[in-house]
């Protein structure tokens, strides 16, 4: 008897660091999209605020604990930046960001024409 496997979804394959890479390009589109609007806008550059500011909840100076405190103020940023964002704005981008392969827009997508072509004979 075979066992079905269910197939992975293209977010289950992915690394960590990939994931990652795809979440900021996701954020830096959203950023540019003028139909996000403006106070959610704000919540990225508040919370890259608090992690460059020397005031911490948790001071930096003790090694490994300082920048957790960071690591999860930059994540939750992150996620509630996402989260105010117009949902149909934020699935429009991460599909863009899927068909690119998060690298970016594919180059002349615009530009691109459909046609065929067949090899004619030469006659000599």
């Amino acid at each position: 008897m075979t066992e079905q496997r269910k197939p992975l979804a293209a977010a289950d394959r992915l690394g960590i660091v990939t994931r990652f890479f795809r979440t900021m390009r996701l954020v830096w589109r959203l950023l540019n999209d003028a139909r996000v609007p403006f106070l959610s806008k704000l919540i990225i550059p508040t919370t890259l605020l608090y992690v460059i500011s020397p005031i911490d909840l948790i001071p930096d100076m003790i090694v490994g604990l300082g920048q957790l405190d960071d690591i999860a103020v930059f994540t939750m940023g992150v996620a509630m930046f996402i989260e105010m964002c117009p949902r149909d704005v934020v699935e429009e981008h991460r599909r863009a960001i899927a068909t690119s392969g998060g690298l970016g827009d594919p180059p002349f997508a615009d530009n691109v024409i459909d046609g065929e072509s067949r090899q004619v004979p030469h006659d000599t």
